[in-house]
């Protein structure tokens, strides 16, 4: 049976603010005495920047006693411009084996091609 699809992804920031502990800066950037951590997810309630959502061309089901297997990448490239926007680019592909107690990496049972967002 059908246990859910998965229609897109879903991503956010988490940034913290604290004093540069790096060779370059550690003696020239100044010391931030309370560090601070800013986070857009949802664990955090509403934020005006919000969340980003990359939804997909076509759903990927999830079936019950299989096994999905999403790998990819995430591509951000700043823009020209402004320092604070984004172009991202989401390389994926899918798979689907049979789950089963005895042989928990069984046959490939389905394949799908690379997807670009």
């Amino acid at each position: 049976g059908l246990a859910g699809p998965i229609s897109g992804f879903a991503g956010w920031f988490t940034v913290d603010f604290k004093s540069r502990t790096d060779d370059a800066g550690k003696d020239v950037a100044p010391q931030i005495p309370n560090p601070a951590y800013l986070s857009t997810g949802p664990e955090m309630g509403y934020t005006h920047w919000g969340q980003q959502v990359f939804h997909l061309p076509s759903a990927i089901p999830l079936l019950a006693d299989q096994t999905t297997r999403i790998q990819g990448t995430l591509e951000m490239m700043r823009t020209k411009d402004s320092a604070r926007l984004y172009n991202v680019r989401l390389r994926f592909s899918s798979s689907r084996r049979r789950t089963s107690s005895q042989d928990r990496d069984g046959d490939v049972l389905m394949k799908g091609k690379p997807e670009e967002l």
